[in-house]
């Protein structure tokens, strides 16, 4: 893809004429209380796949990692779907050919910097108000199969720009985002207990339940990443792990006991016969996605590998074991 010698002389003969539309373009692109206890999983009906989704009152499809008793689940969701360039047309390009690199809207082709660059005489500098210190002077140019008849661009990219990782920056963002620590909540409360078997109803508050994004911009790119929370991971003290499609539902003073919540977990045994206290604490699992617009080298957006936050603030529970009184 690099231009012969008498491409390059027609690209340098235009090229005052032709930058000052290109610099502007360049210039765009840079520019509660609970009285009691309650346990209650939801109906039992929801089709295989489904769960019961409290807050909408339906079964919905959900994906959770697997969990086995006193081991913690895959965090899995979020994906690590490679990122993609496109062509005009909309078909899927290599981001990179030949050590050049893939610059979409508006120049469609694979380019690099124009050597030589012009030189610093040449009145292309001052027609524009640019020196050599300022920028690179891009190229690329596209030849018809079997014919000598070449056709070639040639753009002003400030600083000698190239195009900008935005899966890197992506990834820097990751550790920067303000994510929620989920503050744990459980009913029956701290205040109360509940009893083996019984099952206990788990939520983190619904105002922690919203996504949290990050931009960054540079070299005329703008990366912005966002984390969409998916799912709970529970932490019940005792060395199992729960995890639940969404914040879980709050229980709230007055619900009947039959009244349904996707996120629950009873106690199936006792390590002190007098009782078991337990500190329960909750994590936030979110997706990430990256979108990027400016100068991106074709890349408009991918996934990052989930994050599974840090806890917030901890619960406790008491377990105790229910006694059967014999009368007779």
């Amino acid at each position: 893809m690099r231009a012969d010698s008498t491409l390059r002389a027609s690209i340098s003969a235009g090229l005052a004429g032709v930058v000052v539309a290109v610099v502007a373009v360049a210039a765009i692109l840079t520019g509660g209380g609970v009285s009691g206890p309650a346990w209650a999983d939801g109906p039992g009906d929801c089709p295989p796949g489904t769960g019961w989704n409290g807050d909408l009152g339906a079964c919905i499809a959900i994906t959770i990692p697997g969990q086995s008793p006193g081991s913690s689940p895959n965090p899995g969701g979020g994906g690590s779907a490679p990122a993609e360039c496109h062509n005009q047309d909309g078909s899927v390009v290599p981001c990179s050919k030949n050590g050049l690199s893939w610059w979409a809207n508006p120049h469609w082709c694979y380019a690099e910097p124009q050597n030589p660059q012009p030189t610093a005489d040449d009145p292309v500098w001052a027609a524009n108000n640019i020196t050599p210190a300022d920028g690179q002077f891009w190229t690329c140019s596209t030849c018809a199969a079997g014919s000598n008849t070449c056709t070639g661009q040639v753009w002003w990219v400030a600083n000698g720009t190239q195009p900008v990782d935005p899966v890197a920056v992506a990834t820097t963002l990751q550790a920067t985002l303000p994510y929620e620590l989920g503050n744990a909540k459980i009913a029956p409360p701290p205040t109360y207990h509940t009893y083996i078997s019984y099952k206990n109803w788990l939520w983190v508050p619904s105002g922690q339940w919203h996504a949290v994004t990050g931009s960054q911009s540079q070299n005329g790119a703008t990366v912005t990443l966002t984390a969409t929370p998916s799912y709970t991971q529970w932490d019940m003290g005792n060395g199992d792990t729960v995890s639940c499609v969404g914040p879980g539902r709050e229980w709230v003073t007055g619900m009947p006991e039959d009244a349904p919540t996707n996120c629950s977990y009873a106690y199936d045994e006792m390590k002190d016969p007098e009782g078991d206290t337990w500190t329960v604490s909750a994590r936030i699992n979110y997706t990430l996605a990256w979108t990027c617009t400016g100068n991106c080298g074709g890349l408009t957006g991918g996934d990052l590998p989930a994050v599974l936050a840090a806890a917030g603030n901890t619960t406790s529970i008491t377990v105790y074991q229910r006694q059967t009184v014999v009368t007779r």
